[in-house]
C-alpha cells in the first residue's frame, strides 16, 4: 500500500471515530430535553395539585360564609316568632325558617365532602412532592453525568481533529483537497473499506473486478462510481463485513 493510501486508511479510522462522536454530540439536546420534561411534569403535577386544594380552601371559606350568613338568618326570623300576631304572619316566618335551614344543610353536606375531597388531596401531597424531590435529585445527576459525557466527548473530537490535521498534512494538496470535498458531501466518511461482498463499504455497490484487483495492488487511488467515495483495500486482508 502507498503512503498516500496508508494515510488515506488512517484517516477513514479517525473519520469513522469522529462520526460516532458526532452522533451521540447530538443526542445530548434531546437526552437534556428528555429529563427536562421529566422534572418538569412532576413539577406541573404538584402545581396542578396546589391549585386544586387553594381552590377548595377558597370555596371552602365561601362556604362556612354562607352557612353563616343562613344561620344567623335563621335565627333572626326564629327570633321574630314570638312577635307574631297572625297566624299568616307566623306560617310564612316557619316557611323562611324551614328555607333557610334546607339551604344551610345543602351547603354542610356540600362543605363536608368538599373537606373530603380537599382531604384526600392533602395526603397526595407528601407522596408527590418525595417523587419530585426523587426526580429533581436524578434529574441532577443524570444532567451532570451528561455534561461530564459531552466533555470527555468534545475532548476526544478536538484530540481526533488535532491528529487529523498532522495526518492531512501529508497527503499531496489534490488529494486532500479531493478528500475534504468529498468528506463533506458524504456525512464525513471520504474513504470506505471494500466490504467482503466485494461491495463499496459506503453505498454497498458491487464493484467490477478490475476496481478490485486495481484495488488489491494498492498503488493508486479508485473511487466508487456509486458514490463518490475513495475506495481501499484494507490492509492485512481485513475485509469487515457490511454495516461494519
Amino acid at each position: 500500500m502507498t503512503e498516500e493510501l496508508q494515510t488515506l486508511w488512517t484517516l477513514r479510522g479517525l473519520d469513522e471515530r469522529l462520526v460516532r462522536l458526532t452522533q451521540e454530540l447530538a443526542r445530548h439536546p434531546g437526552q437534556r430535553r428528555a429529563i427536562e420534561m421529566g422534572r418538569e411534569a412532576e413539577r406541573a403535577r404538584l402545581e396542578a395539585l396546589k391549585r386544586q386544594i387553594a381552590e377548595l380552601q377558597l370555596k371552602h371559606r365561601q362556604l362556612e360564609k354562607e352557612i353563616e350568613s343562613l344561620t344567623a338568618e335563621e335565627r333572626k326570623y326564629q327570633g321574630q316568632l314570638p312577635l307574631v300576631k297572625k297566624n299568616e304572619e307566623y306560617t310564612a316566618l316557619l316557611h323562611e325558617i324551614a328555607g333557610a335551614r334546607g339551604r344551610r344543610s345543602e351547603r354542610e353536606t356540600e362543605l363536608l365532602l368538599l373537606m373530603e375531597e380537599e382531604q384526600g388531596l392533602q395526603r397526595e401531597r407528601p407522596e408527590i412532592e418525595r417523587t419530585l424531590d426523587a426526580r429533581e435529585r436524578e434529574a441532577k445527576e443524570r444532567l451532570s453525568t451528561l455534561e461530564s459525557e459531552e466533555r470527555a466527548e468534545r475532548q476526544q473530537v478536538e484530540a481526533i481533529e488535532a491528529e487529523r490535521r498532522v495526518h492531512m498534512e501529508r497527503l499531496p494538496a489534490s488529494t486532500r483537497a479531493r478528500y475534504e470535498r468529498i468528506r463533506g458531501s458524504r456525512e464525513g466518511r471520504a474513504v470506505v473499506p471494500i466490504l467482503k461482498k466485494s461491495a463499496c463499504g459506503g453505498c454497498f455497490r458491487g464493484q467490477p473486478p478490475q476496481v478490485l484487483q486495481a484495488a488489491r495492488r494498492a498503488d493508486r487511488l479508485l473511487t466508487c462510481d456509486g458514490c463518490g467515495r475513495l475506495l481501499v483495500w484494507p490492509p492485512e486482508d481485513e475485509v469487515p463485513l457490511p454495516g461494519s
